[in-house]
C-alpha cells in the first residue's frame, strides 16, 4: 500500500519533494507503522521498482522463450514510463539504475545457463561479456523508457538478435 501510494503521488508531485509526511497521511497510516515496514523514502523507492523488475524474472518461467522475457523488459519500462522519467532525474538515479541492472544481469544469467553450448571463456572475459549485454539492454531500456513511438516488437527482435550473435561469436571462439 505504502509503495503503491508512493507511485500515485509521484504522478503529480516530484520525487524528490515527496515526504514521510505525505505517504503517512495518503495511507493513513502513522509514521510508527511505515517506519515498521522502510527506513526512509529511498528504500520505498528501491523495494517498488525492486518488486516490478523481479516479478518479471519470477514469471519468465511462464514465457516460451528468452525474447518473451526481453519483450516484457521492454514492456514493462514503457509502462512504467512516467514513474521512471521522474526516478531518473531524482536524487534516486543512481538507485534506480542498480536495480535495473540486477534485474538484467539475473535476466541474462539465466539465458546463458539455458544455452545447451556454452562459451568456454575464462571468467574474467565472461564476465566483461555479461556486463557489456547488461549495460547495453539497460541503456536501451533507459533512453527508450519515454518515446511514445516506440516500436516495442522492433527493438525486442533487434536487442535479442545482437545478444545472441553476441553469445554465438562467443561459443565459436
Amino acid at each position: 500500500m505504502i509503495a503503491k501510494t508512493f507511485i500515485e503521488i509521484s504522478k503529480t508531485k516530484s520525487v524528490d519533494k515527496i515526504t514521510v509526511k505525505d505517504l503517512v497521511e495518503a495511507c493513513h497510516i502513522s509514521r510508527q507503522t511505515f517506519y515498521y515496514h522502510f527506513q526512509d523514502i529511498l528504500e520505498v523507492i528501491e523495494w517498488s521498482v525492486q518488486q516490478v523488475f523481479e516479478e518479471i524474472l519470477e514469471h519468465r518461467t511462464c514465457l516460451d522463450t528468452s525474447e518473451d522475457t526481453l519483450r516484457t523488459f521492454i514492456e514493462t519500462s514503457s509502462e512504467m514510463d512516467l514513474i521512471l522519467q521522474k526516478l531518473l532525474h531524482s536524487q534516486r538515479r543512481e538507485q534506480v539504475e542498480k536495480i535495473i541492472v540486477n534485474a538484467v544481469r539475473a535476466y541474462l544469467q539465466e539465458m546463458l545457463a539455458r544455452q545447451e553450448s556454452k562459451p568456454d571463456l575464462p571468467l574474467a572475459d565472461a564476465k566483461v561479456m555479461l556486463d557489456f549485454c547488461t549495460y547495453g539492454i539497460v541503456g536501451l531500456l533507459l533512453e527508450n523508457c519515454g518515446k511514445k513511438s516506440l516500436d516495442k516488437e522492433k527493438l525486442t527482435r533487434q536487442m535479442q538478435r545482437l545478444i545472441s550473435e553476441r553469445m554465438e561469436t562467443l561459443n565459436n571462439q
